[in-house]
């Protein structure tokens, strides 16, 4: 594969990945705690034994319980995604080699922050400096994760040319 159609790949993951953070921040308070709600419930009848034969002020508990974990784990996992796509893209360039992953930190954090602002904006949404710092976090685990894919990659790439040297 070519760099520049790599390049095409990953930045067009990480702008779709970055409209998708847009969308679900641009959610007035209702729309957003509908969707985190009906997301914990298919989890809920997904990983808490029993949770369909429950009556429904039961399960209602358990999603009122448990909201605020995967609110936050949404967070998280979708700036792990932006900065996967982002030090991915940042990678193929020869400037940024050694720096990629941060980069894409700084990047997803910077995103983070205009993130939180933007909701300030909304009805019934707030700006939090904890969503940023949970934010960043995801983006570390993401640039973390492609450190070690790379390294993988470059170490399989080292022994299948001295295989065939052979």
């Amino acid at each position: 594969m070519s760099k520049n159609f790599m390049r095409i790949i990953f930045w067009s993951g990480a702008v779709l990945t970055a409209i998708l953070i847009f969308i679900f921040s641009s959610q007035i308070s209702s729309e957003s705690a509908h969707v985190s709600d009906s997301v914990t419930a298919v989890l809920a009848s997904v990983f808490v034994k029993g949770y369909k034969q429950m009556t429904e002020l039961a399960q209602y508990q358990i999603i009122k319980s448990i909201n605020g974990y995967v609110r936050k784990m949404a967070h998280f996992s979708i700036y792990t995604v932006l900065s996967i796509f982002i030090s991915l893209s940042l990678s193929t360039y020869a400037r940024f080699k050694s720096r990629y992953w941060a980069c894409s930190v700084l990047i997803s954090m910077l995103y983070a922050i205009t993130d939180e602002l933007h909701q300030y904006f909304v009805p019934g949404r707030a700006c939090q400096l904890k969503d940023v710092i949970i934010d960043t976090c995801g983006a570390l685990l993401g640039a973390v994760f492609v450190i070690l894919l790379l390294k993988i990659h470059n170490k399989i790439l080292l022994i299948l040319s001295s295989k065939s040297k052979e």
